[in-house]
């Protein structure tokens, strides 16, 4: 009994001095919210599908090439938001996105004509800038230091 006690406190002892010290924090990731108001939705094929743009000057070459678009719906009257592409009561919303744009998608599964919202959404845009990991490759990812020079971090 006595050398459970004498671990145990010794095991506190040695595990309570441990602490995790965060030296460096990158912020890389950036998001907004807009508004899809219902007379910002288009088709050009007859209500097959509607589109609505959003103007998003932010996403450069960069993020488009290396980075992550993320986009999330949330309705009017409800206080959550849906991950995209998302199938819900029979209608596909979908995100396509390039440079300076996100367009946001939205048709029928059945592929029959359908009309487009008539209640605002939002629409949160999350940007995740990232660099290309094959351009260094010779990049040790063990060494901090190494790491901070080849993707400019300060």
């Amino acid at each position: 009994m006595k050398k459970l006690i004498l671990f145990s406190a010794l095991s506190l002892l040695i595990f309570s001095s441990c602490k995790k010290d965060v030296t460096q924090q990158v912020n890389q990731a950036f998001s907004a919210v807009y508004t899809i108001a219902p007379s910002n939705w288009s088709t050009n094929n007859n209500g097959q599908s509607f589109t609505a743009q959003l103007n998003i000057p932010e996403i450069d070459n960069n993020i488009y090439q290396n980075g992550a678009i993320l986009v999330y719906l949330s309705f009017e009257g409800t206080d959550y938001y849906e991950a995209l592409p998302e199938v819900f009561d029979g209608i596909a919303y979908g995100a396509i996105h390039s440079p300076g744009y996100v367009g946001i998608d939205i048709s029928a599964l059945s592929g029959d004509p359908i009309s487009a919202p008539t209640q605002t959404i939002s629409a949160k845009v999350i940007l995740i800038d990232a660099a290309a990991l094959a351009l260094h490759k010779d990049v040790n990812l063990h060494d901090l230091g190494a790491v901070k020079q080849a993707f400019n971090i300060k």
